[in-house]
């Protein structure tokens, strides 16, 4: 692992698989707000175009150029994306400040992402060159830990992602699936959240608060998968801002829930702050 790390914040990075986030810890508190099984990372050996949830370790990571197996420019596209997978290459690394880069096997681009520490605050910049799909999907998927929490945002509407999955959400009720956050219940659920217009908190139960602010503009779409014990035994809420409406692609182009830039390239950000 590679490490961040300054007065209040320590992050480490797992360049060899995904680039993706293993620990974000509060200094001050010592609560770490990443969900990752460092247990089971010796085992972690992910190969092109393998299975994910099988093997699925947590972490933040990021998720393109799709998410469900489906064609783009007619071939298969890998399950969940060819990030999560793949080697990253270090070009620049400080005691603060990290970039790597990834070239993808699937879609040819060239992602690079740069991680930096400002005070209690962690920047996360990510581009995407040389994309060669009319279109596409980008989403970051950052799982968290289940400890009686509660997630506030503002929002104008919801859908659950398939109504023959899950047991927290009704087609016009979320229920608790914002709040009472607690583990072991055998729940889950998995849903779209449409209209965002506030930074997303999350609270812990002893009052510990990450705020997650992201792009708005490329990533207009914000899906929660959510397992309290009722998914494959984990304890996870997965926190997904997205630059699609969807899951399948095609549908959100027809529906016109999708964002797609103009040119070949895609830029976007999160920061994530911790109090």
């Amino acid at each position: 692992m590679l490490t961040l790390e300054n007065n209040y914040i320590a992050v480490d990075i797992d360049e060899k698989y995904g680039g993706k986030i293993t620990r974000l810890e509060n200094k001050i508190s010592e609560y770490d707000w990443v969900w990752f099984s460092n247990k089971k990372r010796k085992d972690f050996k992910p190969v092109a175009y393998s299975d994910y949830d099988s093997q699925w370790i947590g972490g933040y990571e990021e998720l393109y150029p799709n998410d469900k197996v489906e064609l783009m420019n007619d071939k298969q596209a890998p399950d969940h994306g060819e990030l999560w997978s793949s080697t990253w290459e270090i070009i620049n690394h400080s005691a603060t400040s990290l970039e790597i880069k990834c070239d993808g096997y699937f879609s040819n681009s060239i992602i690079f992402k740069k991680f930096e520490l400002i005070g209690n605050k962690l920047i996360v910049n990510l581009d995407i060159k040389k994309i060669k799909f009319k279109n596409y999907l980008f989403k970051l998927h950052l799982a968290l830990p289940i400890n009686n929490h509660a997630v506030e945002f503002e929002f104008e509407s919801f859908k659950k992602v398939d109504n023959q999955f899950g047991n927290i959400v009704q087609e016009d009720n979320l229920n608790d699936f914002l709040t009472s956050i607690n583990a072991d219940e055998r729940r889950n659920d998995f849903v779209y959240f449409y209209g965002i217009n506030s930074e997303i908190k999350i609270f812990d139960q002893k009052d510990n608060i990450c705020i997650l602010e992201y792009d708005k503009d490329t990533l207009p779409y914000f899906w929660i998968f959510q397992s309290r014990g009722g998914w494959n035994n984990l304890n996870v809420n997965v926190l997904e801002p997205c630059n699609s409406g969807l899951k399948d692609i095609q549908t959100a182009v027809k529906n016109n829930l999708i964002y797609i830039p103009n040119d070949n390239n895609f830029h976007t950000w999160y920061t994530i702050e911790l109090i």
